[in-house]
């Protein structure tokens, strides 16, 4: 069998900071694989010389290394292209590549518009952290964990001192740390996966890949975002799954309506549960999956 390769981020763009939301999707992508035989850099993928799958999920990308090489076997799903990187992956050669291994699973219904517009294939995917499985049981005296809320952003004030007092706070998707070892890296997101599992009796966040997976598991999520947001694709991949309370970021008075704005949010949302979603996404998955290996 080809050899399954997943992503990392383990190149100089990586060199001392990462999102550790990179690692849970590759580790949710990981879990849908019959194998994992390696990873390779999301940013190097012009570089392969040997024949492999490789499931290309994600946000793509920093560098201009695109199209991928021709040793690669895409595996297109929950595929995310950023504003920025929309003139290299959509250039000539990449809308070329992109009808080659068409249709294009999507992350989010913005992706797939910029690529049908181009006359590429694409449909909504969703997130493979969706399929994350269940968590068995929930915490007897568990904590209330925020997650991506920085000392100086007015969006914490719109938690409740109370609450924001006693929280345990985790910044996962700015790791200030010189590491770029995809094993380590790959273990830490298991760790606080973990962490959320075992302790979170609510997860309040503005992170997309804290709340999608810890939605998957069974975590009640209050989701903040900043109102400039409302127009990103990206947040709008979450609203059929949790309510997005909107806060102030800019202005003076930010602080003051952002704390009144928290009279509005429920604070004991109910245990979610969305494991028919998951399962379409895996079967989904599974689909593409085995169209790209009889390829």
């Amino acid at each position: 069998m080809i050899r399954h390769l997943a992503l990392e981020y383990s190149s100089a763009s990586f060199a001392n900071a990462f999102n550790l939301g990179d690692e849970i999707q590759t580790l949710a992508a990981s879990m849908l694989l019959a194998n994992v035989d390696g990873y390779i850099d999301r940013e190097a993928l012009h570089d392969q010389v040997t024949p492999a799958l490789v499931c290309m999920n994600g946000y793509f990308m920093h560098t201009p290394n695109w199209p991928p090489s021709p040793a690669i076997r895409p595996l297109f799903f929950a595929f995310h292209i950023a504003p920025h990187a929309i003139d290299t992956i959509c250039s000539a050669a990449g809308i070329e590549y992109l009808k080659r291994w068409q249709p294009i699973g999507c992350r989010d219904q913005g992706t797939v518009e910029v690529l049908r517009s181009r006359g590429i294939e694409a449909y909504f995917s969703r997130c493979v952290t969706l399929t994350l499985p269940r968590r068995e049981k929930i915490p007897e005296s568990g904590e209330v964990f925020m997650v991506g809320f920085g000392k100086s952003s007015p969006l914490r004030y719109m938690v409740p001192r109370g609450i924001r007092r006693n929280a345990v706070h985790v910044d996962q998707a700015e790791v200030r740390l010189p590491i770029t070892n995809t094993a380590l890296k790959m273990q830490m997101a298991r760790e606080l996966l973990d962490a959320y599992a075992q302790r979170a009796r609510l997860i309040i966040t503005t992170k997309i890949h804290c709340a999608m997976p810890c939605l998957a598991m069974g975590i009640p999520v209050v989701f903040i975002c900043d109102e400039r947001q409302r127009g990103d694709y990206r947040i709008h991949t979450l609203q059929d799954l949790v309510t997005v309370n909107y806060g102030l970021t800019d202005g003076y008075f930010a602080k003051r309506r952002n704390e009144k704005r928290a009279a509005q949010i429920n604070w004991e949302p109910a245990v979610p549960d969305i494991r028919t979603v998951g399962e379409e996404v895996a079967e989904a998955f599974k689909a593409q999956y085995q169209k790209v290996l009889n390829s």
